[in-house]
């Protein structure tokens, strides 16, 4: 999302191939990325960032931008997407035949566009899909009724030939299926490749589970040589061990431009939700400046135990008097941060991913900050707290209702992000980036 934000395809394209000298050095030739699904009230907001957003023009654009610069450096990309999913509610209700008859019209819906564009412009790469089969029931007539619509869509409406693959290896926590049968079904909604899960004891039941589906006939055979066949004039096409075996070196991704063009692509990235300066331009150096972070996953096993301390780092810079105090979600505010929202001059407030189902709420905390700031910023004489909120995860954490603060988005929180926004919080960088429509 951050490279929708930027509006640049060029810059797209060359993080593409950015990315694939990365992969080209270690002998890979083969992605799964990017995602071709629109940004919507259903997308979970942790996978919101890896969208482009919710125009379909500019989802299609981008993908295509960095579909081509991975194709220069030789890397082969395997889109994601979910073409089944506006039809899920559908199968509850009608046939097949019914089914059929609707998707000629659905499949020239907008949020269509970038699917149809990548059939069309690449009609035999690889194309990765995550429809919920475990989602259902009827798990065998969902598998059913999801390949049903995949012939319909693409095979006949997009004429994509391709093989396609499961995004999916492991059945979410509640779902009806467990791991080892969930290639099985995958497959048997028609899926031409699986993954497979995890653990060594699950892989090894779900390989001899398919082994037996194709014995006994819930595999049809027509199924599993179509799977075969395009999976091997994939393999010759964009495969090769060659190339695997002998990786570029990776010196080259040591060389500054690299570094130098990451850094540019964040910083204009950087989107500022609300008009005018931020309020920190002007403030003084030796004014206290209280940094507040959620406790969120690592984004790499060799980052800082707190991913946020980029960000303080980079702030201290200019604050010597800087005070990073995070948050756990669990526990919320607690009397180790009241004092400090007493007395800061300015206070930064980091969201990340509030509305995810996947993660404790941040609502509580947010709700207790204004609580305090607007007591304290009542109080006869009291000089107004200079806020600002960062959103660096989802964007639609800013849809809320912020009175008096400067709200700007950085769409991530890796180190290239929080370093980029600093600099716009700091008042030393205009924010050029614009929110993904």
């Amino acid at each position: 999302m951050s490279l929708a934000a930027g509006h640049s395809t060029a810059t797209t394209f060359q993080t593409g191939r950015a990315v694939g000298k990365e992969l080209a050095s270690i002998g890979l030739s083969w992605v799964l990325a990017p995602t071709l699904d629109l940004l919507s009230d259903s997308t979970e907001p942790l996978d919101a960032s890896q969208t482009f957003g919710s125009n379909p023009a500019i989802v299609r654009d981008h993908a295509t931008a960095l579909i081509q610069g991975l194709a220069a450096e030789g890397i082969s990309a395997c889109p994601n997407a979910h073409p089944a999913w506006p039809l899920l509610e559908v199968f509850r209700s009608q046939s097949l035949t019914e089914l059929a008859e609707n998707v000629e019209e659905v499949s020239q819906t907008p949020e269509f566009t970038p699917l149809a564009n990548f059939c069309a412009t690449h009609p035999h790469d690889s194309l990765q899909f995550g429809e919920p089969v475990h989602d259902f029931p009827e798990l065998e007539d969902t598998a059913h009724a999801i390949r049903a619509t995949r012939e319909f869509i693409l095979r006949g409406r997009c004429r994509y030939q391709g093989p396609t693959v499961s995004s999916v290896a492991e059945a979410p926590e509640g779902a009806t299926v467990c791991d080892k049968h969930l290639p099985f079904l995958t497959m048997l909604s028609g899926l031409n490749m699986v993954k497979l899960p995890k653990d060594p004891e699950a892989q090894l039941e779900s390989i001899k589970i398919l082994e037996a589906a194709v014995m006994s006939c819930p595999l049809s055979a027509r199924l599993v040589r179509e799977s075969a066949a395009r999976v091997a004039k994939f393999k010759t096409q964009f495969l090769s061990w060659p190339k695997a075996l002998t990786p570029r070196q990776p010196e080259s991704l040591l060389l500054p431009n690299h570094h130098n063009f990451a850094q540019h692509a964040y910083q204009a990235s950087i989107t500022a939700v609300s008009e005018g300066a931020s309020p920190l331009r002007g403030l003084a150096p030796t004014s206290i400046l209280l940094l507040l972070t959620p406790s969120v996953p690592r984004k790499h096993p060799n980052s800082p135990s707190d991913p946020f301390e980029p960000l303080g780092r980079a702030l201290s810079t200019s604050f010597s008097r800087l005070r990073h105090v995070p948050y756990t979600l669990s526990a919320g505010l607690t009397e180790i941060h009241r004092p400090f929202l007493q007395r800061a001059a300015a206070v930064i407030l980091v969201l990340c991913n509030i509305s995810s189902a996947l993660i404790e709420s941040q609502d509580e905390v947010v709700s207790a900050v204004q609580s305090i700031l607007r007591a304290r910023d009542a109080m006869p004489g009291q000089q107004r707290t200079r806020k600002v909120v960062i959103g660096a995860g989802d964007p639609r954490d800013l849809r809320d209702d912020f009175p008096g603060w400067w709200e700007v988005c950085c769409y991530d929180y890796s180190r290239g992000a929080l370093e980029a926004v600093t600099k716009v919080v700091l008042g030393q960088r205009e924010a050029t980036g614009v929110l993904p429509a």
